[in-house]
């Protein structure tokens, strides 16, 4: 069972902390003191004290010996400029530098940043993640409320315009005329243009029976005036009879009308195919109907439409696109946790993303920590890591005290023996 990783303490508690160990180690400095001077005093009358006085002094000396050293990395000792102290101030922007390189050189390397990538194996945390349906519900909310707030930050004109640029160029790329080819060859291989062909007749032969007034009406106007109605009659009636007698005659699958409509609509298709002089007609065709204005304002309004169909749908308490935010979620994880090669797949994403960006400017990131650090207040260096380290460098200064002592005692022992 692992254990628990220690909560990190505030900068306040860090604060306060390295205060309580100053009074502690100055404490021992004052006590130190006091005993030295009590055996002082008292050593003509008791020769004993002399133990813990020489215990006393040499701690005494140990202690502001350390007291001194600790002082002089951060400030000048009780003010005074003493040559080399105030270490971290006098020396901010070299310090910036160090360490900056010292982060990019040890830290971010990639082999360093790999290994750390594979231990913590990223994708395995985010299938679990999105293996709890409140996280998903959250997330899918989330981004389904950022949508709106996106989309009106797109203007409607600029998306129709690169929807339609986005078109023009992918029917030029792909060809209209070959693929119009295609498929009326497709339709001509099944028979549909036949049919079609039939389609027609059937709507000709009743456009004919149900305007036959119009029609003998056209034929009146056309002939002299001076012709009996009953002629006007009798051609009309002849008329009428030959649209009926060709339309009959076209009608037949077999006769010559379908064999001449059926070869022009292969010669059709082989042009469409193979001529480049259609391919230009097509080509000019296409650049004439994109850049209609009736069009691009077809574009404009279909964006618009868009946008506030999606908007609506994502600030609404039942959301399709929320479900299908979520729903994309829980497949993707349950895709991850069941497949190791979706998971390696996006393990190898991830440390190529974050070698490209992070590794790949480590030396960036190196001059940026230095320029950072170099741009602080001398006091707010100071201050940032005295925090941080001085809680530790106090007890240098306890150590020192208590070993000094030590010595002192060994050596006033030994001094005594000899």
């Amino acid at each position: 069972m692992s254990q628990a990783l220690p909560i990190p303490l505030s900068d306040e508690e860090k604060a306060a902390a390295l205060r309580r160990m100053k009074i502690m180690a100055g404490s021992m400095i004052l006590v130190m003191a006091a005993v030295f001077l009590a055996s002082r005093f008292l050593a003509p009358m008791t020769p004993w004290v002399e133990i813990p006085g020489a215990f006393a002094e040499a701690a005494l000396v140990g202690g502001l010996a350390d007291w001194f050293a600790v002082t002089a990395l951060f400030r000048h000792p009780l003010g005074i400029p003493i040559p080399h102290t105030a270490i971290v101030p006098r020396n901010q922007a070299r310090i910036g530098s160090t360490l900056g390189r010292f982060v990019a050189n040890n830290f971010l390397k990639p082999e360093e940043v790999t290994a750390k990538l594979r231990q913590i194996d990223l994708p395995r945390i985010i299938a679990d993640w999105l293996d709890k349906p409140e996280n998903r519900h959250r997330a899918a909310e989330r981004m389904a409320k950022s949508v709106p707030g996106i989309l009106n930050a797109l203007d409607d004109e600029d998306v129709g315009r690169f929807m339609q640029t986005n078109l023009s160029a992918r029917v030029r790329d792909i060809g209209v005329a070959p693929i119009l080819g295609q498929i009326v060859q497709l339709l001509t291989n099944e028979g549909h243009h036949q049919r079609l062909l039939d389609e027609l007749l059937e709507r000709a032969a009743r456009l004919v029976h149900d305007n036959r007034e119009l029609i003998e009406k056209r034929v009146d106007e056309q002939l002299p005036r001076w012709l009996p109605k009953a002629v006007d009659r009798a051609v009309y009636q002849k008329v009428l009879a030959a649209l009926d007698n060709t339309l009959e005659e076209i009608r037949n699958p077999e006769g010559p009308w379908r064999q001449q409509f059926d070869e022009a609509t292969r010669a059709f298709v082989h042009e469409l195919r193979t001529s480049p002089e259609m391919r230009a007609k097509g080509e000019d065709f296409l650049h004439r109907l994109l850049s209609n204005d009736t069009l691009k304002q077809y574009f404009r309004d279909i964006a618009r439409s868009l946008k506030e169909r999606i908007q609506k749908d994502a600030l609404s308490d039942d959301s399709a696109l929320r479900r299908q935010i979520d729903s994309a979620m829980r497949v993707y994880g349950e895709t991850l946790t069941r497949d190791p090669a979706i998971r390696e797949t996006l393990q190898h994403w991830i440390e190529q993303a974050v070698n490209s960006t992070v590794v790949g400017r480590r030396e960036q990131i190196g001059e940026w920590i230095g320029s950072i650090v170099q741009k602080w207040d001398p006091d707010t260096i100071v201050t940032k890591l005295e925090t941080q380290v001085g809680r530790d460098l106090q007890f240098i200064r306890i150590n020192g005290t208590v070993v000094g002592g030590l010595i002192g005692l060994c050596l006033y022992l030994v001094e005594r023996l000899i």
